[in-house]
């Protein structure tokens, strides 16, 4: 595993979400790595990210290649676009297949599979009327 995976599963260990951050175009960058992707710099930094964001795209899965997932199937798995601009594939928890929808607000949880915390989404919670 890279130097830069290693900062950002060491964050997700510790409960939050942090990315890659270029000082020079201002950008959020995901996945990590060692070239900003858009000014081809390197001049990065790791940044916490708020965790929120909003479903951008979504499938519903029923088949499954990952052991880990098989008895969550059908699941919800969905693109995110944090608040902060950079869209991160993940799964949608806590939400009905029914109730998942494009631009859905969502919040950052974790989940474990096999011994590792993994970030996934679920439904920003709405105040009753």
């Amino acid at each position: 595993m890279s130097y830069y995976n290693n900062v950002y599963w060491e964050k997700i260990e510790g409960g939050s979400l942090w990315l890659q951050y270029c000082l020079d175009c201002k950008r959020f960058i995901f996945y990590p790595r060692s070239m900003c992707p858009y000014c081809w710099g390197n001049n990065m930094e790791w940044k916490e990210t708020s965790g929120r964001g909003r479903v951008y795209a979504y499938t519903i899965v029923h088949v499954t290649s990952l052991p880990e997932f098989d008895k969550e199937v059908p699941y919800i798995y969905a693109v995110i676009e944090l608040d902060e601009g950079v869209k991160i594939p993940s799964n949608l928890q806590e939400c009905s297949l029914e109730e998942v929808e494009i631009d859905m607000p969502v919040e950052l949880v974790f989940i474990e599979r096999e011994g590792k915390k993994i970030p996934v989404f679920k439904p920003v919670q709405r105040d009753a009327c």
